[in-house]
């Protein structure tokens, strides 16, 4: 029966195995809102209140690695001098890629 790890990965009872995936993005950040009401509500007793937190610092770390893995990943097509397709890697915050003259 497969469960959530604390690292947010898919476990096989038994340990990890060849299946493991890390948890999608949306289930992080949907996770970390529940804890983040939970926070909020003031319901908790201090010691859960503890671990709630601890818990969304996880998610947030968890969520800014996947963030940050796919930043990594994204690349943009543009057109190079010549005409040819070019792969360019992302830069955040650029609004216009090389190659793309201004348009």
């Amino acid at each position: 029966m497969a469960r959530q790890s604390e690292k947010g990965m898919k476990v096989e009872k038994g340990g990890l195995g060849a299946e493991a995936l890390p948890e999608p993005y949306d289930r992080l950040v949907d996770r970390l809102e529940k804890v983040v009401g939970e926070l909020e509500s003031g319901g908790l007793p201090l010691e859960q209140s503890i671990e709630k937190f601890a818990e969304g610092m996880r998610l947030v770390r968890e969520a800014g690695q996947r963030l940050d893995e796919a930043e990594k990943r994204v690349e943009q097509l543009v057109r190079n001098a010549s005409g040819e397709e070019a792969e360019v890697p992302f830069e955040p915050g650029s609004e216009k890629g090389p190659g793309d003259d201004g348009r």
